[in-house]
């Protein structure tokens, strides 16, 4: 029983470690902050974009979700 629950915590710890985004450093200064979202893992067919920063409001465009890349554009 206490095996069972091992395996169980070891693979949904292994499940999250896989899915999630990977940690970028934020770069100094002022930048505008831009989530893209991609249909595929490859990531050539850009579905979607998130966008915050720089003094402007916030916006997006299509669809939030998917395989997703974080980029830093200084202002």
């Amino acid at each position: 029983m206490l095996r069972r629950g091992l395996v169980a915590a070891l693979l949904a710890a292994g499940l999250l470690a896989a899915t999630a985004a990977p940690v970028q450093a934020i770069p100094p200064g002022e930048s505008l902050i831009v989530l893209a979202y991609f249909s595929d893992p490859e990531k050539t067919q850009i579905i979607g974009q998130q966008w915050y920063g720089c003094g402007q409001p916030p916006g997006s465009w299509g669809v939030l979700g998917g395989y997703r890349t974080l980029y830093f554009t200084p202002c």
